[in-house]
């Protein structure tokens, strides 16, 4: 009896101490989008996009803006691939930003036409540099519509839907979206990627953080467990600056040094407010004496906070993925700290 006793009392303490150390595990996976017009992934970024474990990269392939001169949609900014580039997942995403500017210029029809130059597009990329190793099966499409251009755009992706076989089509998705879903409706997609992120007003000179707010996302999320839609999330892992001349933004700059900044800005009594003590360059964009930059980064506490109200609100398992690969804030965190980050 008192060996079965402790027979017992063994098992229970095993298997206690087993499940302790499973709750301790944290398996959770990621994945990246790669923002940049130039592909040519680092060691580093390699080793972040394998860390992630999902096998998959969200890749923008190029935008779509409307050009005025022409009088229609064009494609800019289309990535470029080194010679020797490689890709260390087994899923690319392609991603096409359409600004919601385009919808505002062109008729509904139009915009079901413009459906199949971007596929062409997409495709012809592909193509050239992922098949046949790779199989082309998800699609993004990146876009802030509103509710006067919802028409348009959800009648472009319908017809986008058409001239791809057996492929999962997702598009992006801002917070007030979600909010106000009766407005803005909900898109004819598969998926949703909830946008946590760029919440500020960057018009204004006085904003702290535009990048990210918790204060303003918690009051978006009353009706997140509601989306009618599955959902991932997207967050940020990224900074830039912006540049402000009588106290109107006038550039973001993505490329800047701390170097630059201690040589040609002083500090001011706002946290992150420099102004230029002199004229000067900073990433192609002149800089006069006395413009202002507003230094914006992503704090790991502030991430934390953020990833947890979005745990918060959703009663639904969702994938993350962090905006944005090569991005020098990624230094900050670990591996782990990334995976606290998404849903466990």
């Amino acid at each position: 009896m008192i060996k079965s006793l402790s027979s017992l009392i063994f098992v229970i303490v095993f298997c206690t101490t087993i499940s302790s150390c499973k709750t301790e595990v944290n398996d959770s996976k990621y994945s990246f989008y790669h923002w940049k017009t130039n592909f040519n992934l680092t060691e580093q970024d390699k080793t972040h996009i394998q860390d992630g474990q999902s096998n998959i990269l969200y890749m923008r392939f190029f935008d779509v803006d409307f050009n005025t001169k022409e009088n229609k949609p064009l494609p800019i900014a289309t990535v470029q691939f080194s010679k020797d580039f490689e890709v260390v997942v087994d899923t690319i995403v392609p991603v096409v930003f359409i600004k919601n500017e385009v919808f505002k210029h062109i008729t509904l029809e139009e915009s079901k036409s413009l459906s199949k130059p971007v596929s062409q597009k997409i495709k012809r990329l592909f193509k050239s540099y992922f098949e046949p190793q790779k199989m082309l099966t998800k699609i993004q499409i990146d876009c802030d519509w509103s509710q006067n251009t919802k028409m348009k755009y959800f009648a472009f992706l319908e017809s986008l839907a058409t001239y791809f076989d057996n492929i999962e089509l997702s598009t992006t998705l801002r917070l007030h979206q979600v909010k106000y879903r009766e407005k803005t409706g909900v898109p004819p997609v598969d998926k949703v990627v909830l946008m946590a992120y760029n919440v500020g007003d960057i018009l204004n000179i006085d904003e702290t953080n535009s990048i990210i707010n918790n204060n303003i996302t918690s009051q978006y999320l009353q009706r997140l467990s509601e989306y009618p839609l599955p959902y991932d999330l997207a967050l940020p892992v990224f900074e830039w600056a912006i540049l402000y001349r009588r106290e109107k933004p006038v550039a973001i700059l993505n490329n800047y040094s701390l170097k630059t900044f201690s040589e040609n800005f002083r500090p001011t009594q706002t946290l992150n407010i420099y102004k230029a003590t002199q004229d000067c360059y900073i990433s192609s964009n002149f800089i006069y004496k006395d413009d202002v930059i507003r230094i914006e980064t992503v704090s790991k506490n502030d991430l934390k906070k953020l990833s947890e109200l979005i745990k918060a609100a959703s009663t639904k398992p969702y994938s993350t993925v962090f905006y944005h690969i090569g991005s020098p804030v990624l230094s900050n965190f670990t591996n782990d700290d990334l995976k606290t980050f998404c849903y466990n």
